[in-house]
Order: structure tokens, then C-alpha cells, then sequence
């Protein structure tokens, strides 16, 4: 139903259903109670961007979750039975998260996910139908900054997980991140503690800035403590559980193999996990691996795995409450905040009785 069919059965104008709707105070209460009853009997629902130039907030929020290939090739999860969301250690406590958050504050969550460039435009019109009040980001890359910037600037309210702080003066934004680059300064220091001089590392997507951090944490620590570092210890993985099968595999096939493996995320320590064992070698006897994240199911490897913990929960209702009280307050504000990283010792790395001399 049209709401001019609605005026039209009531005997009203547009605009005063239009005022009733929009809780307008000079609307007599016999009228009011005339228009909603007949809204609920025929299941009329207001236009959305209607709503929005009303001044009236749908009450929503969306939560945009990027996963988008630099080339034309479908996305491995629209041509595999892999997921995004579902079981996935980042994403799935992020979604949940956000979803209960929101919930509590009276607002409801749209969930979108950008695959690729072509999705982008599905996510602008998001914004352009007025379907929602604000919207979180994550896992922004430097190629979708200027989709974010116009949004800005068209006064949509943003926040950013996992994402470059940019700090450009033209365009305030809501940036919560962990402190991935202190984590891997904990992660690396924790094993110089035990004795390895000789530590290799599989890197996340070097397109998302916690796996740039991570890698920087790492280089800047042996730097400090006057290591040279090898190219044919470090790995350029994705974060994925194959990535980090092929790089321990790569690492420790190599001529000089580390005693010691700082694997960028618990699900690549998985597939570095299996390398190790079909190489015949052991954990933490043979090489020590530490993690980053503690997932779910770092507890419940074989062994327990050493790991870098970081509350995706708290970053995800962090985001969301600043969001939320942005829209609420019809201001776009500048926050930046960093959730700290703590060293979880577990099973999976073993101190060296001497410290030895060379490069990773």
C-alpha cells in the first residue's frame, strides 16, 4: 500500500499521515490513533528514505565487511564451499558482536559483504536509499578510502575496524583497531626471551593493516636487538590456513631454517601446524611457533599454541556504541583508539639452551 492510498482510505492528506508517522505534536490524538490503527491493519511501512529526510533515524546500522580481490577473478568464496562469516575467527566474533551491541542500544544490523569493486557500488546505494543511519567498516584497503571519504562527506556516519588511521582533517572517522604492532613486538621479544636469534615469519595480507603492523612490529624488534633478518624466512601469506602451510613448508625447507616461526594469525598456525608434522618435525622441540588473535581453538592444539590475544568483541562494541552515539548526536566525530595485545604463554614454544649466531 501506497501512502496515498492510506490518506486516500482515511479520508486524510499525505502530509498528515506523513506528520503522524513523524510523530508530529500538533496532530489531534483521535487522529493519530485513527492513522496507526489502520497502518497496523493493513501492514503499511513508511518509505525508508522518507523516513531519513523526515529528520526520523530508521534505527539501523550496517556492518560492511570487506574481503575484495585486487584482480578480475572470482572471489574464492563464490566459487568454493568457504565462508566469510561462518566459523571464521575475525569476522564471526566482529558480527556477533556488533549485532548484540546494537541490539542494546535499540538499533537493528544489516550485514553486507563486498567481494569485489562491483560490490562497492551495492554498498554505496546502501547509503544513497537511506536504508541505514551509519555504517562500520572493516578491513578497509587504501583503494576503498575514497568510497569512505564521500560518504563522509555526504554526512554518513563511519566507523573503522582494521583500518589505516588517515588522518586527513577533511574526513572524521571513528578508527578502532587492536595494537597489532605492539602484539608482535610482544610476540617477537617473548621468543628472544627463550633463546631464538633465528625466527622466521608468515605474514597476513600485506593489503590490511594489521598484518602491515604485525610485520613491522616484527622487523623493528630484531632490528633493536641487532638481528639481521632473511628473505628466506619470512612468507608473504593471507591469513588463510593454506597460506600457512605453504609458508611453513617455504621457511623450513630453506637451507637455514629458524628454530622459531611468528605465524600473523591462529588460522595460518593451523596449516603450519600440519607442514611441520609432514616435514617429521616436532612442536616446540624441533621449532617453536607462536600466534596472534587466540581463537577459539588455540587452546586445542596439539600443542597448546603460544599466541598473541586481542578482544575482537571489545573493538567491535567499542565501534559500534561510537557509532551509534555519533548518529544520536548528528556529528561525525574523530576517534582513534587501539585495544591491547596480550602474550598468552601456552605449549608451543620451548626455550634453546644457547643462544645461537646467525640470520632468520
Amino acid at each position: 500500500m501506497r501512502s496515498e492510498d492510506l490518506a486516500k482510505l482515511l479520508g486524510l492528506s499525505r502530509s498528515t499521515i506523513s506528520r503522524v508517522i513523524n510523530n508530529y505534536p500538533d496532530i489531534p490524538q483521535a487522529t493519530r490513533d485513527k492513522v496507526w490503527k489502520a497502518i497496523e491493519e493493513h501492514n503499511y511501512a513508511p518509505n525508508a528514505s522518507a523516513r531519513n529526510l523526515a529528520g526520523v533515524k530508521n534505527k539501523m546500522i550496517a556492518i560492511i565487511l570487506l574481503d575484495i580481490n585486487d584482480n578480475e577473478e572470482p572471489h574464492h568464496v563464490k566459487t568454493t564451499e568457504d565462508t566469510i562469516i561462518h566459523d571464521n575467527p575475525f569476522f564471526s566474533p566482529v558480527v556477533n558482536a556488533v549485532s548484540d551491541q546494537a541490539n542494546k542500544m535499540d538499533y537493528y544490523v544489516l550485514v553486507s559483504i563486498a567481494y569485489s569493486k562491483k560490490d562497492l557500488k551495492k554498498v554505496q546505494n546502501i547509503f544513497h536509499q537511506k536504508i541505514i543511519d551509519g555504517a562500520i567498516f572493516v578491513g578497509t584497503q587504501e583503494a576503498e578510502y575514497e568510497l569512505i571519504f564521500n560518504l563522509i562527506e555526504q554526512n554518513h556516519k563511519i566507523a573503522m575496524i582494521d583500518t589505516s588511521e588517515v588522518y586527513d582533517t577533511d574526513h572524521d572517522a571513528i578508527y578502532i583497531n587492536a595494537d597489532n604492532y605492539e602484539g608482535s613486538v610482544k610476540a617477537v621479544s617473548y621468543l628472544l626471551e627463550l633463546g631464538h636469534t633465528s625466527i622466521g615469519i608468515i605474514t597476513g595480507n600485506l593489503n590490511k593493516l594489521s598484518a602491515i603492523e604485525r610485520l613491522k612490529g616484527f622487523e623493528e624488534t630484531l632490528t633493536q636487538h641487532g638481528i639481521e633478518r632473511h628473505n628466506d624466512a619470512i612468507y608473504h601469506g593471507d591469513f588463510t590456513e593454506d597460506s600457512g602451510y605453504a609458508g611453513a613448508k617455504h621457511i623450513l625447507s630453506g637451507p637455514n631454517p629458524p628454530t622459531a616461526i611468528f605465524v600473523s594469525n591462529d588460522t595460518m598456525a593451523i596449516g603450519a601446524y600440519k607442514a611441520i608434522n609432514e616435514l617429521g618435525l616436532r612442536i616446540p622441540e624441533d621449532i617453536s611457533i607462536i600466534g596472534f588473535d587466540n581463537s577459539f581453538f588455540s587452546p586445542y592444539l596439539n600443542p597448546a599454541l603460544t599466541t598473541i590475544e586481542i578482544s575482537f568483541s571489545d573493538i567491535a562494541k567499542r565501534a559500534t556504541t561510537l557509532l551509534i552515539e555519533s548518529i544520536e548526536q548528528e556529528q561525525q566525530r574523530r576517534i582513534v583508539e587501539k585495544v591491547n595485545a596480550t602474550l598468552i604463554k601456552r605449549e608451543s614454544c620451548k626455550a634453546i639452551k644457547s643462544k645461537e649466531s646467525g640470520c632468520i
